[in-house]
């Protein structure tokens, strides 16, 4: 599925440095997940992003959360040669990301997941690169 659902919003903006990207809805599912991933992607590679603020602020998970999965798909698509910050919206989420990003790093992608914008931006602007 590369379609996102009529209820999921998908914004992007150009930052100085950076691409912002912001998804959110009422609900969650590896499909959606798979659907903005893929749309953000490609608005990385059409704009030629290298540093990418991802925000999401999604409802409920539906089914089961696969981060290998996950993971997976993010490099297949390439977003591990790019520095991310993920902005998690719902703070029970944060262990489950924080999983997702031990992940991704084991294997050498550049990411890291935040509590907030402020943070994400401070690291994307002045973290390691």
């Amino acid at each position: 599925m590369t379609a996102l659902p009529p209820d999921i919003s998908l914004v992007f903006e150009d930052r100085p440095d950076y691409l912002y990207a912001a998804v959110s809805g009422p609900r969650d599912s590896q499909e959606i997940s798979q659907a903005y991933w893929t749309r953000v992607a490609a608005e990385c590679q059409r704009r030629k992003a290298r540093k990418l603020l991802m925000v999401e602020n999604l409802g409920d998970f539906e089914g089961e959360r696969n981060m290998n999965f996950t993971v997976d798909y993010l490099f297949a698509l390439g977003m591990d040669k790019l520095q991310v910050a993920f902005v998690v919206g719902r703070v029970e989420l944060m262990p489950a990301m924080e999983h997702g990003e031990i992940l991704a790093l084991e294997r050498g992608a550049h990411g890291r997941v935040f509590g907030s914008v402020a943070m994400a931006e401070r690291w994307l602007k002045h973290g390691s690169a």
